[in-house]
C-alpha cells in the first residue's frame, strides 16, 4: 500500500493527533462533571458503562481512520490508455562567440536562454526540442514533453556546443528542414534566437525550402543596432577581455535586423527583438497555442488505485453505529 498524500504527513498527524487528545480530554472532562453532578440529592448515571465505552471506542476508531483517509491510500494498479495531444515547437539558439557580446543582460547568449525558459514554461502538453548552431548546426534536445530534461539541454548549451565557430544561418535552416520533412510535427513554425549575423550567405537557398514545407520562422533578434565587442573573458577591464581579429583589431558585433526581418516575412512568420525586453515573446507564444494540436499516439500507464473510499465507509459505519447505540439500556432511569 502507497499513500498519495504523504507529503502532507506531519500536518495530517499533528491535525489528527489534536483531535484525539481533545477527545481524550472531553472523556475524562465528563465523567469528573458527571460523578459531581446530582438532580434532588441523587447522583446522575451515565449509562451503562460498556456502552459508553464502546461508544467511545468507536469515535477513537473514526478519528484513527480518518487520517489514513486524508493520506489517501492507494493499494493495487490499473492500466490506463494516455493519448499524447500538443504543439511541436522547435527552436533554433544561436551558440556562436558573438553571443558572448554583454550589451544584452548578462549577455546575449544568457538572455536567449532565459528566453528560451519563458517560452518553455509557457507551454502545456506541447513538446519542445533545442537546435544550436554557430559555423554548424545540430539537433541538441529531440523534441520532448520532459521540460526538465529540455531545461538541462538548454543549460548545457554554450560555444563550445558547437566545433565550427562563426555564424551560418543557411545550415541552421538546413538542418531544421530536414527535422521538419522527415518527422511528422503537429506545428509549422521555427523559433530562432540569434543577433542574426550571417557570415556564410546561405539564407536566400534555404527560405525556399520553408516556403515549401509551409514552415514560419519567428525571429527573436538579440543585440544592439549599433554594436558591441565580443567579450572574451570575465574581467571587461583587461586588455585581452575581447576578441581580436588577425590584424590585431577589435571585433565588433552588431544585430542584424535586415535580415532576420526578411526571414520571418518571406516565411510568413514575425521579427521581435528581446535585447531589452520579452514583450514580443507573447506573439510567439500565442501563435504557438494557436496551433492545432493534434494526437501524437497513445500509451498504457498502470496507476495506483485509490482506496481512501473504503476508509471513509468505515468512518461513516462506525459513526453510525456510535450513533444508534444508546448509553441506557432500555427501561433504565
Amino acid at each position: 500500500m502507497s499513500f498519495a498524500g504523504i507529503e502532507y504527513l506531519p500536518a495530517i498527524a499533528v491535525t489528527c493527533t489534536a483531535v484525539l487528545l481533545f477527545f481524550v480530554f472531553y472523556m475524562y472532562w465528563r465523567r469528573r462533571a458527571l460523578k459531581l453532578m446530582t438532580v434532588n440529592g441523587r447522583k446522575i448515571i451515565a449509562g451503562d458503562r460498556k456502552r459508553v465505552v464502546f461508544k467511545e471506542i468507536l469515535i477513537i476508531i473514526a478519528i484513527m481512520l480518518s487520517f489514513t483517509a486524508f493520506l489517501k491510500p492507494q493499494c493495487g494498479e490499473k492500466p490506463r490508455e494516455v493519448i499524447s495531444e500538443g504543439t511541436d515547437v522547435l527552436i533554433a539558439l544561436d551558440v556562436s562567440r558573438s553571443m558572448l557580446s554583454k550589451d544584452a543582460d548578462p549577455d546575449r547568449l544568457g538572455r536567449a536562454k532565459r528566453a528560451i525558459k519563458w517560452i518553455a514554461e509557457s507551454l502545456s502538453g506541447d513538446r519542445i526540442g533545442l537546435m544550436v548552431f554557430a559555423g554548424d548546426a545540430f539537433l541538441l534536445c529531440p523534441l520532448t514533453n520532459d521540460i526538465g530534461a529540455f531545461m538541462m539541454f538548454l543549460d548545457s548549451a554554450g560555444p563550445d556546443s558547437v566545433n565550427i565557430q562563426g555564424t551560418d544561418i543557411g545550415a541552421m535552416l538546413y538542418e531544421a528542414a530536414k527535422v521538419y520533412a522527415k518527422k511528422r510535427l503537429t506545428s509549422k513554425l521555427l523559433v530562432i534566437i540569434t543577433d542574426g549575423e550571417d557570415h556564410e550567405g546561405g539564407v536566400d537557398a534555404e527560405i525556399e525550402k520553408f516556403r515549401e514545407l509551409g514552415v514560419s520562422v519567428y525571429a527573436a533578434g538579440i543585440g544592439r543596432e549599433s554594436g558591441e565587442f565580443i567579450s572574451a573573458g570575465e574581467d571587461d577591464s583587461s586588455a585581452d577581455a575581447f576578441y581580436r581579429d588577425r590584424d590585431g583589431n577589435l571585433v565588433k558585433t552588431r544585430q542584424d535586423q535586415g535580415l532576420l526581418k526578411k526571414l520571418a516575412s518571406e516565411t510568413g512568420g514575425a521579427y521581435c527583438d528581446i535585447t531589452g525586453n520579452f514583450s514580443g515573446l507573447n506573439n510567439i507564444i500565442n501563435v504557438i497555442g494557436k496551433q492545432q494540436k493534434e494526437s501524437k499516439g497513445s500509451r498504457i500507464v498502470k496507476e495506483k488505485i485509490d482506496r481512501t473510499w473504503i476508509f471513509i465507509l468505515l468512518i461513516i459505519l462506525a459513526l453510525g453505529v456510535e450513533l444508534i447505540i444508546a448509553e441506557r439500556r432500555r427501561g433504565e432511569a
